[in-house]
């Protein structure tokens, strides 16, 4: 009786093993790795064509900016010998800035676009030298004045004396500097002041500090993001762009930006950057 008693359980356990489970359940899972690899297929393919489709986006893009350059700098040329060199009436002279910065204006959009495709598309090379980074600073500074003038507001700037050289991309880093300092002005009103301070901090980085007078921004996450601005209509204007570029930039050249609401009012965009690059 003991060992009847004993050997039940066992026959009763082994009566109910699920014999034929694995066999129903693995037709469904190799369903589920076929669904997996076609679907996996369908996506390479939609990278391919994204990828082709972006590729002639910026061929489109390089031809109709060397198209649409080379009269736009006839067309800026000749307004600035019309105002340098020809004695023009008060409305003549009037009329002729108005054409000169309506064409700054579109040669300025035409550069935007074409840097942005380029950066998407992974072509953006960088040419490394050894600069002054006191002078870029400065030059960056006048060269934005022209732009500040016209919203009649003041650009100012502390450097710190002991700015030497940096190795870096000049033409980038002036671009990021002027799409920068362009945005603060264009948020700021009139009598206003924009401010840029240049300093070294440890290790080894160039810190630029942008200030403005003007309104705060609530969502400061989406600044650097063109779809989220993109999706409610409101469209990125012409210095929305720059800095959204100019982001990219930075990380080609190893930089860092954050973005602060100040009090009462206006924001701190502070940029650093390694002085060398580096090493691999």
């Amino acid at each position: 009786m003991p060992e009847e008693l004993i050997d039940k359980p066992e026959k009763q356990g082994d009566a109910q093993l699920p014999v034929g489970n694995d066999s129903s359940a693995r037709p469904h899972v190799e369903d589920l790795v076929e669904e997996l690899k076609r679907r996996t297929a369908e996506l390479e393919t939609a990278n391919r064509e994204l990828r082709r489709v972006s590729h002639y986006r910026s061929l489109f893009l390089g031809r109709m900016s060397h198209e649409l350059r080379t009269p736009l700098t006839s067309i800026l040329g000749f307004c600035e010998i019309l105002l340098d060199h020809e004695q023009l009436s008060e409305a003549q002279r009037r009329f002729c800035q108005k054409i000169q910065n309506s064409g700054m204006q579109l040669q300025a959009s035409l550069d935007q676009l074409v840097d942005l495709s380029r950066v998407e598309a992974g072509g953006t090379e960088l040419f490394l030298q050894e600069f002054s980074v006191h002078e870029t600073l400065r030059d960056s500074c006048v060269a934005v004045a022209r732009f500040a003038k016209k919203y009649q507001v003041r650009i100012e700037h502390d450097l710190a004396p002991n700015l030497t050289t940096i190795v870096s991309d000049q033409g980038r880093l002036r671009q990021i500097l002027y799409s920068f300092l362009a945005w603060c002005v264009s948020r700021s009103s009139s009598g206003q002041r924009v401010g840029l301070q240049g300093m070294l901090v440890e290790p080894a980085r160039l810190r630029i500090c942008f200030e403005d007078e003007g309104h705060h921004i609530e969502n400061l996450a989406r600044i650097f993001d063109p779809i989220e601005k993109g999706s409610s209509g409101d469209l990125p204007n012409l210095e929305e762009l720059g800095v959204i570029i100019s982001r990219k930039l930075l990380d080609m050249v190893g930089g860092s930006v954050i973005v602060q609401n100040r009090e009462p009012t206006g924001i701190l965009t502070t940029i650093e950057l390694p002085l060398r690059p580096a090493k691999e």
